[in-house]
């Protein structure tokens, strides 16, 4: 029996490698994403827990060589978690063109799928009638030598 051939296959295909390639991509600047997030949080952790260590020396004597060195610490953590936010900002802005161009290449795939379904429905209506004419052929081939048999006697 023949089996449907869709003559976009190989399209389809490559339309399928394209979705699979922005998925990975997509995936990759989501990883970025919290891999920054993380960065940010455990920033802030080391802070308020440096906070505490210097709220804690602040009682009693006062150490100024170690006032001075959570100043800088402090200072340079702030410029570290502005930069990392910038990247932040420019992460997000890929994140939604990747999402934009997964969802674009899930259409152009989706189209793709439809048409196939639309051209094996179609063979398979075509199959189905080529079968139906054949077996009345068939049936008519039968009643006739029935007909021609049982008209001799």
């Amino acid at each position: 029996m023949a089996t449907f051939q869709f003559r976009f296959k190989t399209l389809l295909s490559h339309r399928r490698r394209v979705e699979d390639q922005r998925q990975r991509e997509l995936a990759q600047f989501l990883r970025t994403r919290m891999i920054l997030l993380d960065q940010i949080k455990d920033m802030q952790e080391t802070i308020r827990d440096s906070k505490r260590l210097m709220a804690d020396g602040l009682v009693g004597k006062v150490d100024l060589t170690r006032v001075g060195q959570f100043a800088r610490y402090s200072g340079h953590a702030a410029q570290r978690a502005r930069q990392i936010v910038v990247r932040l900002a420019g992460v997000e802005k890929q994140i939604t063109a990747a999402r934009q161009t997964l969802l674009d290449a899930s259409r152009q795939r989706k189209a793709l799928e439809l048409l196939r379904d639309k051209h094996e429905a179609r063979w398979r209506y075509e199959q189905d009638r080529k079968e139906t004419l054949r077996l009345d052929e068939l049936a008519t081939g039968r009643y006739a030598r029935e007909m021609m048999i049982g008209g001799t006697r």
